[in-house]
């Protein structure tokens, strides 16, 4: 059962973390023995423990994307898992339900750039705290090798001549290079990924951002107003 969720907003680079007011719960609290409040409070834990690892990250390496790039948001957007798109809308209609409800209309946006890009935020995201899981490991996680060892390589958009500032190119490092250089290595993204999957096991497939959203904002509706809160 979902005992009143605060949702936490991951701090990365100058965009500040935030939490909840106690009177941003409705939406939340009224879905609370739903299957899809209990997926929110499970989605809701593992971005707070993935923003605690990430904050390790950046407080021992003081690594961060530097301030208003935001390129790995164009010509991309993310797909959703099940569990992640239920997330989203659940934010979405607690924070911006107009852009919930525009969401339900056609959107025959032929742009490759997220349609939650603003160019005008520093953090580029205009629903920064309920971005999912790929748009918050991007430059901020390891992966494994084929021969099942740790490494790390830098953002392909990090510049040149700032990664030199920490002794660092464009290439792969092992887990122990990287510690060397930097002191840590960030959380492994296929760990973080497996935790995201068992959320919801029976669908674990994925689809795009635009296309999943508005299917589960009229299921949510549709709930919101079975409870009679619309």
């Amino acid at each position: 059962m979902l005992c009143g969720i605060f949702i936490f907003c991951a701090a990365q680079n100058s965009c500040k973390s935030l939490t909840w007011a106690k009177s941003m719960e409705s939406v939340f609290e009224n879905l609370k023995d739903t299957c899809e409040g209990k997926i929110a409070a499970e989605i809701e834990k593992l971005y707070a423990e993935l923003e605690k690892q990430q904050s390790d990250w950046y407080k021992k390496t003081k690594f961060t994307c530097h301030s208003g790039c935001g390129m790995c948001c164009h010509n991309f957007e993310p797909d959703l898992t099940e569990a992640e798109a239920n997330f989203m809308v659940l934010w979405l209609i607690q924070n911006q339900r107009q852009t919930a409800e525009k969401l339900l209309e056609e959107n025959e946006n032929s742009s490759k750039t997220c349609i939650f890009f603003n160019a005008e935020n520093d953090c580029h995201c205009s629903i920064y705290g309920a971005r999912p899981f790929i748009c918050r490991l991007f430059g901020a996680s390891s992966f494994y090798s084929k021969n099942h060892s740790l490494v790390w390589r830098p953002c392909k958009f990090y510049p040149e001549e700032k990664l030199s500032d920490f002794g660092l190119s464009h290439r792969q490092y092992s887990k122990d290079m990287a510690k060397k250089i930097l002191g840590e290595v960030p959380p492994a993204m296929s760990d973080i990924m497996a935790q995201a999957m068992a959320v919801s096991p029976e669908n674990k497939s994925t689809e795009p951002l635009r296309k999943i959203l508005p299917r589960k904002i009229q299921h949510i509706f549709f709930l919101l107003k079975c409870c009679g809160n619309v």
